[in-house]
């Protein structure tokens, strides 16, 4: 079996996300050649009855070189097989087993001086609520401020220290010479930030290119002077901010990066009391959130405009602390801006819901030109609102908000079997993999687990599936919305975010521990897996199962999972019409591709509205699906032939009369560089996926530039990267 993290998201007519995969791979030390660590296969009856980790716990105590180089390890995992274990306790439990590699004393390392005591203090056995309760000098902590992942503050850290060092004349300062002077006032005064042949990866580390120059803009009026040099200069100018992509749609060798974001901005910690983020980056006119004084003419609704490098944190914040406008849907992640995740054409969950890209109402923007531009124009905003880039460099957005809500949140640890049911003839034919399966399970089970299944998929505000490797249960996150405030708290609190926190992070060093990897990746599977599930609600009894809380901090539930970098798949199913009622979806394709042999997850999806959207055209919603995996999968080969697998799984899926169905990958995540059907993945979503959608994204494109002073030209040679010049103008 190879199943990291499933997830599955029902999105509606036209959004979509996933899940995750398990590292199942070779005993090899990545970069060594002989095996570490030569175990046993697993019994069949603990492959069977999914009591993994009884395997493990024998194989500790039975060499005790493991249980040298994992102290404490073997008790640890006894604990969580028996239900004896606290989520807090199991974490503390595997830091303390990890303490002496070398990647945790790295990781330790790294880390600022106030995370790296709290860390300490835990790992010591201090609980998350004493650590947050404790006085830092004089003042208070209140709460936990999350700080940037470990793998954003070193991509920019690397970006600024690119000019420190004077043989390779790589300066920071424009007037030094070695790079263009760009203004960000009229009076001349403001230079923009700039680094010199910064190299740049992308936090999946599927992407890495050096820029001839990385701009860190602050101002409108600096991008349209960056704009107009580069056009002068006959450069390219792509944008990044938190690098969360997978697929390669940033900049180039050689040509311009725009960050939206540099290290100072990342470790700036917004106080949760000010309103409006832009109060703590004094000038910067890209991190503004303003309620517009505009009657738009519906009820419970607003228009709020939002800069381009405003993070997931900061309207989370400001939404929470003012309870009175939340965008209705987000996507999980908050170390993201929202020039990231609009552009792109991101979603939640929720068949009711659409993309963030069709809740914009204006884009400002900077045109091949150099000119600041605004479009309001419904009917270009399709295709404007998720241009992948090729508009120009957005500055702000200005979304529909409504009214706050409030959640109510009864997650839920389901039998595998029952949460996501399988097709009977599935169950008939034996195709339903081992760790789904639950033996005994009645037809009367099944069908009234359908029946609860599809009840949420189709009626509830938000819907989302996750199911980790291994694991018995699947993590169901399936919940309703109301405008009653009463019971209403923040979630999760400051010491359930510490952990959340602290077990992404133990992720990340667990994943870059050499020792760990030594391991079968069958054991780190289940490991990891479990501790995943372990930290999900509700974790014990009585504790979680039923949240209030408001809607941004319930869509925002998990926090932290940016510390451990994942590899990511993500397909957007559309859904059939059922065959008894033809407006109402059919989600036995969803069965199909969550139970197949290799595993799946799901989420469902809205319908979307972008010309070029990976759910444009599924009437009656998408089914988004993804498989995750950890680096180690990557470094020892095993996860590009399963990922390779899985999308056959899934591109393969028919409609009842076995025809094909247009399944697109989600533009952000990992497809490029895979195959479909015979040919490379890019050229099927050119020639195939998005065969008539490309001219007419072109044609609307082509019709913004005629009213808006540019050609396709222009924006080709200004705003386009190899990826994007296949696809739409080659």
């Amino acid at each position: 079996m190879k199943i990291p993290y499933l997830a599955l998201l029902l999105l509606p007519a036209g959004a979509v996300p996933g899940f995750a995969h398990p590292r199942t791979s070779p005993q090899l030390l990545p970069g060594l050649l002989d095996p570490i660590f030569e175990l046993p296969l697993p019994s069949l009856k603990n492959v069977l009855s999914l009591d993994l980790l009884g395997d493990i716990i024998s194989g500790i105590n039975q060499y005790p070189e493991i249980a040298a180089a994992f102290p404490g390890l073997s008790e640890v995992l006894s604990a969580v097989r028996s239900n004896d274990i606290t989520p807090e306790e199991h974490i503390r439990g595997l830091l303390r087993a990890i303490r002496q590699h070398e990647s945790y004393l790295k990781g330790l390392s790294e880390l600022d001086a106030a995370s790296r005591d709290k860390v300490e203090r835990f790992v010591a056995g201090e609980s998350s609520g004493d650590i947050l309760s404790k006085r830092d000098g004089s003042a208070e902590i209140a709460g936990f401020h999350i700080p940037p992942s470990p793998a954003a503050k070193h991509h920019f850290k690397h970006m600024e220290s690119a000019g420190q060092d004077p043989p390779s004349r790589w300066w920071l300062n424009a007037r030094q010479g070695t790079s263009p002077i760009i203004y960000e006032d009229a009076a001349g005064t403001k230079v923009m930030k700039v680094h010199v042949s910064a190299a740049f990866s992308n936090w999946g580390l599927t992407v890495s290119n050096t820029p001839s120059y990385t701009f860190v803009p602050t101002t409108v009026l600096g991008l349209s002077n960056l704009v107009k040099w580069a056009k002068k200069s006959g450069k390219r100018v792509r944008g990044g901010g938190y690098r969360h992509t997978w697929a390669d749609l940033y900049s180039q060798d050689g040509e311009v990066l725009v960050s939206m974001l540099d290290l100072a901005t990342v470790t700036t910690v917004p106080d949760p009391t000010v309103l409006l983020p832009s109060q703590t980056f004094p000038g910067n006119e890209l991190k503004v959130i303003e309620i517009l004084d505009k009657d738009i003419g519906k009820a419970g609704k607003k228009w709020v405009r939002i800069g381009a490098a405003v993070t997931n944190e900061e309207l989370r914040r400001w939404a929470v602390g003012r309870r009175e406008w939340t965008l209705p849907l987000n996507i999980l992640m908050v170390e993201i801006t929202f020039g990231g995740s609009t552009t792109p054409m991101c979603h939640g969950g929720g068949i009711r819901h659409p993309t963030l890209s069709d809740l914009i109402r204006s884009v400002e923007y900077i045109d091949a030109n150099g000119m600041p531009r605004t479009l309001t124009d419904p009917t270009l905003l399709k295709t404007a609102a998720g241009s992948l880039g090729l508009l120009g460099i957005v500055t702000h957005v200005t979304l529909e908000m409504d009214k706050m809500t409030y959640a109510i949140m009864k997650p839920k640890k389901v039998p595998t079997m029952l949460a996501i049911p399988p097709p009977v003839e599935y169950i008939e034919q034996g195709k339903v993999p081992v760790p789904l399966r639950k033996p005994g399970v009645t037809s009367a089970q099944l069908e009234e687990a359908r029946r609860r299944w599809e009840q949420c998929a189709l009626n509830d505000y938000y819907s989302e599936w996750f199911w980790f490797p291994y694991q018995k249960e699947m993590f169901v996150q399936c919940w309703n919305n109301t405008d009653d405030p009463t019971g209403a708290s923040a979630y999760p609190t400051p010491p359930d975010v510490f952990l959340q926190w602290i077990q992404g992070w133990l992720g990340g060093v667990m994943n870059d521990s050499i020792l760990f990897r030594a391991l079968p990746g069958l054991w780190q599977a289940v490991i990891m897996g479990s501790l995943a599930h372990h930290m999900q609600p509700p974790q014990l009894p009585g504790v979680n199962e039923e949240i209030r809380t408001t809607l941004p901090d319930a869509i925002h539930f998990r926090r932290g999972t940016q510390n451990m970098r994942v590899r990511d798949l993500e397909l957007e199913i559309p859904l059939l019409a059922s065959s008894a009622a033809p407006t109402r979806p059919d989600l036995k394709l969803v069965q199909k591709a969550c139970s197949n042999e290799d595993g799946t997850g799901n989420e469902d999806d809205g319908r979307e509205s972008d010309s070029s959207g990976a759910a444009e055209g599924n009437k009656l919603g998408t089914a988004s699906i993804e498989v995750l995996t950890t680096m180690a999968a990557v470094a020892d080969g095993t996860w590009h032939g399963y990922v390779q697998r899985v999308a056959d799984l899934w591109m393969g899926l028919r409609d009842r009369q076995g025809r094909k169905l247009n399944i697109r990958p989600h533009w952000s995540k990992e497809w490029d560089g895979m195959i479909v059907e015979g040919r490379p993945w890019r050229d099927h979503l050119k020639y195939v996926s998005y065969k008539e959608q490309i001219p007419e994204f072109k044609k609307q494109l082509a019709s913004i530039g005629a009213q808006q002073g540019w050609t396709l030209a222009d924006v080709e040679a200004r705003f386009s990267c190899p990826l994007l010049d296949f696809l739409f103008f080659k």
